[in-house]
């Protein structure tokens, strides 16, 4: 049976005292434990808060992964069900219609922005993102929302905390995994595509920012048992995104990569060939200038004569017409007495970083005296800036 008990001062019903003096009662319901059903719920409060680890951090990563969703969720939604969708919101056209496309949607429709599990099934990895953020946003969210009066929760604290504690790993593991696969994709993103994609830095800073909240601001458990289990399972789920990511990365088909690569050239007006030429010129090195068909006059010999007296030099690259067109014009013999600088990285004994630290403002490029003059010269020119800087 419940007990009654009247405190003085705290009434819903009034009497008088000894002296007649008027008190206040209030009549408080015991259980048959003795304790206040008030305090019973003042207990179950200070439990539930006491069980549930910083708030404040819970609620911002509920806001955080809530964008994460949004972001990923429309695109997923555009990606699956309205083709189109990706080239309209990054401005660009459609790549089927060799159209400029921007670098948003280049990459968003790119191999590596779906898993392909089979011939008919293609998973966005904007799907994979919008799972991930709602799973941050539901471990972070649950506890708060959690709200029992069961007397009996104060009893189970134990358990309460250890329920915490997992839910805290379950977050650190997940964003951990979640920072490490987005630093996969940045660096794909700049390395391997060459793109920007506005969307994709929004998703990983996103994820950076839970990453590193969760890891320092204290959401490892701090007793020594639930610590240790954090670090097994959060440096298992970051070894377990490295692999998934390497073996993602490699299980693209060539074809497909080659195929998306001809799909941007053609979008930008460009093709394989004009491509594979200038990589192909790019990589050769040491190519010599054409040679010099040309002989020297008495007066071509006179000028090369006096370039060598004032250690003249001749800054030129091997695939200027024009500075061969002053060699023609000197002939092999006079050019034999002229120091030639070649500023080419590709041409044969490059000296590119001399050129540089001379500032040469075009090829071909006369220095006599001291003093650059750049642009090709006729016979006559080239005594008079001789006579001059020998007169100096």
């Amino acid at each position: 049976q419940p007990l009654v008990q009247r405190t003085p001062f705290q009434s819903h019903s009034y009497g008088f005292g000894q002296h007649g003096h008027r008190h206040l009662h209030e009549t408080r319901i015991f259980s048959s434990d003795g304790v206040s059903e008030d305090d019973k719920e003042r207990s179950v409060s200070v439990s539930v808060d006491s069980n549930c680890w910083n708030p404040s951090i819970r609620k911002l990563f509920v806001v955080l992964s809530s964008i994460g969703m949004a972001e990923t969720g429309y695109l997923s939604y555009l990606k699956l069900f309205d083709p189109n969708g990706i080239n309209s919101i990054c401005g660009g056209g459609d790549v089927s219609s060799m159209n400029s496309i921007s670098s948003c949607s280049s990459v968003l429709n790119s191999p590596y922005g779906s898993i392909q599990v089979n011939e008919e099934v293609i998973i966005p990895l904007t799907a994979i993102g919008f799972l991930a953020y709602s799973t941050i946003a539901g471990l972070s969210a649950l506890p708060l929302l959690s709200n029992t009066n069961e007397y009996e929760q104060e009893a189970e604290a134990d358990n309460d905390m250890n329920i915490d504690s997992m839910n805290r790993i379950a977050i650190l593991c997940t964003t951990t995994s979640m920072a490490t696969f987005s630093s996969f994709l940045i660096s794909l993103l700049f390395n391997t595509l060459h793109q920007s994609c506005p969307y994709c830095i929004l998703s990983a800073t996103l994820s950076f920012t839970m990453g590193f909240t969760a890891w320092f601001s204290g959401m490892l458990p701090n007793d020594n048992k639930s610590s240790k289990e954090g670090i097994k399972y959060a440096l298992g789920s970051f070894v377990t995104t490295v692999v998934m990511s390497l073996t993602f990365f490699f299980s693209i088909d060539q074809a497909s990569i080659s195929a998306y690569q001809n799909d941007i050239l053609a979008a930008n007006g460009l093709s394989n060939n004009i491509v594979a030429a200038a990589t192909e010129e790019e990589s050769k090195q040491n190519i010599p200038p054409p040679p010099i068909t040309t002989t020297s006059s008495e007066r071509s010999l006179k000028i090369g004569k006096d370039l060598k007296e004032l250690n003249s030099r001749f800054f030129c690259a091997y695939w200027c017409s024009h500075c061969y067109e002053q060699k023609l014009r000197l002939g092999k013999e006079a050019m034999t007495n002229v120091q030639y600088i070649e500023c080419s990285k590709e041409g044969l004994n490059s000296q590119a970083a001399v050129c540089n630290d001379r500032k040469v403002p075009g090829y071909p490029t006369w220095e006599i005296g001291g003093k650059l003059y750049p642009g090709e010269m006729y016979l006559d020119e080239l005594e008079d800036i001789i006579a001059k800087a020998k007169k100096d």
